[in-house]
């Protein structure tokens, strides 16, 4: 009887994903988009499904808002946050509502307050970052920005020289859920309980972080493309098991006048699909 019981119960157990995505479908949800989804089981140490086509996962584009990962482990690493700082609004309106207020580090990467992210490399200083991402292996580690401006301080991430992969950024997560980078604990458990987004629908626990920009060097100047960058990355917990996600889209031709969606309000409901269905009851 005990083990017919064990048998059940490794049966019940083991059967973790109702739907794997296929081929047809994963062509279907990025039909308009050159794009990208890794999804790692980091128990068992493997890719469990994945749409890589032209090698689109190796290929390095601006991290864009997701910086604000690594960014948060310097700060938190260095002392110069922690859960109860408050980052003063100084009054001046910006495009996003949710930005014109003050911050915490928790509401930062919430609603990716750029303003914040603007305080805070600066404080850090280019030798510091530098040797973080160095420390981070984190994509191409290039924080000059763009050419002859001398502005990476504000601006590296943002469409210009800092560039990472789809891979890249997965062999990143991975290493900071398995403690493996140069920061203490406490900066990493601060960093992932900011990252919490909320449940699946099979009540999986995900965390995460999005990204936007526009494709190519030098976005935020005038680029006649216009094509949208767009990124989703994180982690989804469930009982013991942990899998990472990492997704990316770039437009594949000129979005219309109308269409003003950043690439994360794109790439976000894509990646939440495909987990849902993944980890489908």
């Amino acid at each position: 009887m005990n083990k017919l019981l064990t048998l059940i119960l490794i049966a019940i157990t083991s059967n973790v994903s109702a739907h794997v995505t296929t081929a047809a479908e994963y062509s279907q949800l990025f039909q308009h988009f050159d794009g990208c989804f890794i999804l790692y089981h980091v128990n068992d140490q493997k890719i469990v499904s994945e749409y890589n086509p032209h090698h689109r996962c190796s290929q390095q584009i601006a991290p864009d808002s997701t910086f604000k990962v690594p960014l948060s482990l310097m700060a938190f690493n260095q002392g110069l946050i922690n859960q109860n700082t408050v980052f003063k609004w100084d009054g001046e309106k910006r495009e996003l509502p949710d930005w014109n207020q003050d911050q915490t580090p928790k509401s930062w990467l919430k609603y990716s307050v750029l303003w914040v992210s603007q305080q805070l490399t600066p404080a850090l200083g280019y030798a510091r970052i530098k040797h973080y991402l160095a420390g981070f292996d984190y994509g191409n580690q290039d924080f000059t920005g763009d050419p002859g401006k001398n502005n990476g301080l504000i601006y590296a991430w943002l469409g210009s020289s800092l560039k990472i992969s789809a891979v890249e950024q997965l062999h990143f997560i991975q290493a900071m859920l398995n403690h493996e980078l140069p920061v203490s604990d406490v900066a990493i458990a601060s960093t992932k309980e900011n990252m919490y987004l909320g449940k699946l629908d099979n009540g999986a626990d995900y965390y995460g972080k999005t990204g936007s920009g526009r494709h190519g060097r030098n976005e935020r100047l005038t680029n006649p493309s216009r094509l949208r960058d767009g990124w989703f990355v994180g982690f989804v917990e469930q009982g013991k098991e942990q899998y990472i996600f990492v997704s990316n889209l770039t437009d594949k031709t000129v979005p219309l006048s109308t269409d003003k969606a950043y690439g994360s309000f794109i790439m976000k409901p894509i990646t939440l699909k495909l987990l849902n269905n993944y980890f489908a009851k």
